[in-house]
């Protein structure tokens, strides 16, 4: 059975001379690994579509579910080419795919989360907004479609309170729409420390024992 789905790079690396192994977030599959059997050498460099964090239309030999999948063809959706110019953006895009890829199972649908990662990266890449406003604002919401929403003071089952100013500026981004961000667009706020409290929120809940790497790089080009 073939599928066709648009789908989100979430990892790459190569397999053997000319082939590669990639986690692809898709649309209507969930989280899938794919094979795609000498890359290198087909039509349209397969290696250039399949890597992170490129969106595509991909059409696949689906075998068992659990199953690496055979890769048929892929194609761009966006390369997001804005996205690849800019050090600060390209780090926080990858955070997006780092935390989708270690948050999410094999195979479970999410719709949600799949058109949270599309708008973030389209903003991303065709927007002027501060990328640590954007990976925050992610960070928040994929905390929320995945069910462990921070209360207001402490969440029951995690031991992490709440300071009054990261309450209030995650209130802020709880409450504002996606094409509403840019009113959030300003020097005022430190988006590092929302972005290290949320990952250490969602380390607690996961019981993650280590750091996402991405986030670590977003750290240090932020900082300067």
């Amino acid at each position: 059975m073939i599928i066709n789905t648009d789908a989100i790079v979430l990892h790459r690396m190569k397999y053997k001379n000319t082939g590669l192994i990639a986690r692809i977030f898709t649309k209507d599959e969930g989280k899938i690994s794919i094979i795609v059997n000498g890359a290198s050498k087909q039509k349209g460099n397969m290696f250039g579509v399949i890597e992170p964090p490129n969106i595509i239309k991909l059409n696949y030999y689906q075998k068992r579910i659990g199953s690496l999948q055979i890769c048929k063809e892929a194609s761009f959706i966006s390369n997001n080419l804005n996205i690849k110019k800019d050090i600060l953006k390209l780090s926080s895009a990858l955070a997006i795919v780092e935390i989708t890829d270690k948050t999410l199972h094999d195979n479970d649908i999410n719709m949600d989360i799949y058109h949270l990662m599309d708008n973030m990266l389209g903003i991303l890449n065709n927007e002027n907004i501060n990328p640590t406003l954007i990976l925050s604002y992610f960070l928040l919401h994929i905390i929320y479609n995945l069910g462990f929403m921070p209360e207001s003071n402490q969440n029951e089952n995690i031991n992490m309170p709440i300071n009054q100013k990261i309450q209030s500026i995650l209130l802020k981004l709880d409450q504002s729409q996606i094409n509403e961000l840019y009113q959030l667009n300003n020097n005022d706020i430190k988006w590092i420390n929302i972005i290290d409290f949320l990952e250490n929120y969602i380390m607690e809940h996961l019981k993650l024992t280590q750091k996402f790497k991405t986030l670590n790089m977003v750290r240090n080009i932020a900082h300067g």
